[in-house]
C-alpha cells in the first residue's frame, strides 16, 4: 500500500524558496544599437589600446600560479568562490571575447557594453596577479565605467530589479516511484527528468549489447533523510536551475566554508586522491533544510534507481537490441509509457483531476487510501520481460487468470473513487 501524499491535493501549489543569482536580478531593458557621437568615438579611440593591453594580461594568467600569489591566503571565502568563477569563465567564454576584441569587433552599443562589462569584472582580479600594474588597471577601470555610464544613460530603460528571493512553484508533473517516493520531473533538465539516464541505458548500453549498471541511490536517500538537508550540488544536478540555496549560517556551515578555502589551496590531484580514498568528504557550505526540496531530491534519486533496476532485468538477454526496439514500438517511444508500463512508476495525471495511472495489477489495493479519498485509478497493461523466453510482452487483461484477479479486486472494492481498467 502506497503512502498518501497530501502534497498531491494541490498540484499547482508545490513551493520552494530560492535565491536569485546577482546577474538574474536585473530587469533593465537595453536598446541594442544606438548612434555614437563624435565625442564618444574619440573616448573609445583613447580606451581601446588600453583594453588591448588588459586582454594580453588576462590571456597570460595561469590558474596554477594563483596558488602561489602572496595575496591568495588573504582572500575571503566569497573572493575564493569568485576566483573560481573567474578561471571558469576565462576557460569557457573569454576566448570568444578575445576574438571579438582582436578580429571581429562589430561596434554596436550592445556588443560594446557586453565586452566592457566583462573586462570591468576581470580587472579587480588582475590587480592581485599584477600589483605593478595596479594604477594602470584601476585607472582603465574608471574609464570603462565612464563609457558604460554613457552607454547606459543613452540606451537603458530603467526597471526596478527583482528581489533576492523567489518562491518557485514546481510543475504539475508527478509520479510515485515503485519504491514509494514522490518524484517530479522538473522544469525540463534532461538529468532531472531522466532523459539522459534513459538515453544512456538504451543507446550506450543495451543497443551496444552491454549490461545496464546497478545504480542504487537508497543509501544516499537515507543519508539525506538522516542529516535533514540537501546540498547545492544535489539540487543543481537534479534541477540545473540558476538559483542559490538560502543557507542558514550554522557552525557546521562556517566549518565547511573554511574547509573549502583550505581545499582550494591544494593541487587538484591531491584532492582527488583524498576523496577517492574516502579520507575526506567534499565540504558543503550551501545547503537547505526545506522539506519540499528534500522531497524533490530524494524522489529523483529513487526514480533513477528504479529506472536502472527495471532495465537491468534485460542484462542477460541475448537479444537486447530487438527487445529495446519492441519496447519502443509498444510505448510509441513515449517516456511516460516507459515509466508506467515497463518501469512500474505510477503517473499522477496532470490533465485529469485526482487520477493516478498505474500498470500494477494490485493497484486497487496499493492505492486504497487514495480511492477512499475519492481519487480515481486507471490500470493499463504492463509490459514485462520474460527472462526464460527472452522476450518482451504486455499483460493480456482478457486472459483467464488476469481477468479473474481483476474481477476479484473489483468485487472487494469499497472506495469512493472510480476504477478504469483499459483492457
Amino acid at each position: 500500500m502506497y503512502k498518501y501524499f497530501s502534497e498531491l491535493e494541490k498540484l499547482g501549489d508545490f513551493k520552494t524558496y530560492l535565491l536569485r543569482e546577482s546577474f538574474d536580478k536585473n530587469q533593465d531593458y537595453f536598446i541594442r544599437n544606438i548612434p555614437f557621437s563624435i565625442d564618444f568615438l574619440k573616448q573609445l579611440e583613447s580606451l581601446f589600446p588600453k583594453l588591448n593591453k588588459i586582454d594580453k594580461l588576462i590571456i597570460a594568467i595561469n590558474e596554477k600560479l594563483m596558488l602561489n600569489t602572496p595575496n591568495y591566503n588573504l582572500l575571503s571565502y566569497e573572493s575564493l568562490l569568485n576566483a573560481g568563477i573567474f578561471f571558469q569563465n576565462k576557460e569557457e567564454n573569454y576566448y570568444e571575447t578575445h576574438y571579438d576584441l582582436k578580429e571581429n569587433m562589430k561596434l554596436t552599443s550592445w556588443n560594446l557594453k557586453c565586452l566592457l562589462n566583462e573586462l570591468f569584472l576581470y580587472i579587480p582580479y588582475l590587480t592581485i596577479f599584477y600589483p605593478n600594474y595596479q594604477e594602470f588597471l584601476l585607472n582603465t577601470q574608471k574609464e570603462i565605467q565612464e563609457v558604460l555610464v554613457t552607454l547606459n544613460s543613452k540606451s537603458t530603460i530603467k526597471i526596478p530589479p527583482k528581489s533576492d528571493g523567489e518562491m518557485l512553484i514546481w510543475p504539475n508533473s508527478w509520479y510515485i516511484t515503485p519504491s514509494g517516493y514522490l518524484y517530479n520531473t522538473g522544469f525540463g533538465h534532461k538529468e532531472g527528468n531522466l532523459i539522459y539516464p534513459l538515453y544512456n541505458i538504451i543507446y550506450n548500453r543495451l543497443k551496444q549489447n552491454k549490461k545496464v549498471p546497478n545504480i542504487n541511490n537508497y543509501q544516499h536517500i537515507t543519508d539525506i533523510l538522516k542529516r535533514g538537508y540537501i546540498t547545492y550540488n544535489e539540487f543543481e544536478h537534479y534541477s540545473h536551475l540558476r538559483y542559490k540555496l538560502p543557507t542558514v549560517v550554522t557552525p557546521e556551515v562556517e566549518h565547511d566554508r573554511e574547509y573549502y578555502k583550505k581545499m582550494l589551496k591544494m593541487p587538484k590531484e591531491e584532492i582527488e586522491n583524498l576523496i577517492n580514498s574516502y579520507k575526506i568528504k567534499w565540504p558543503q557550505p550551501e545547503r537547505s533544510y526545506q522539506k519540499n526540496l528534500i522531497t524533490l531530491i530524494i524522489g529523483h534519486l529513487a526514480a533513477e534507481s528504479s529506472l536502472y533496476s527495471s532495465f537491468s532485468k534485460i542484462n542477460e538477454s541475448c537479444h537486447k537490441n530487438e527487445i529495446i526496439q519492441k519496447l519502443q514500438y509498444l510505448t510509441t517511444n513515449d517516456i511516460r509509457d516507459v515509466f508506467v508500463r515497463f518501469c512500474g512508476f505510477h503517473k499522477v495525471e496532470s490533465t485529469v483531476d485526482y487520477t493516478i495511472t498505474t500498470s500494477s495489477l494490485n493497484g486497487i489495493t496499493e492505492f486504497s487510501e487514495y480511492l477512499k479519498r475519492g481519487w480515481n485509478i486507471h490500470i493499463v497493461p504492463k509490459i514485462i520481460y520474460d527472462k526464460y523466453d527472452d522476450e518482451l510482452s504486455q499483460i493480456d487483461f482478457n486472459s483467464y487468470f488476469v481477468n479473474k484477479h481483476l474481477d476479484n479486486e473489483l468485487t472487494k472494492y469499497e472506495g469512493k473513487g472510480k476504477i478504469l481498467i483499459l483492457r
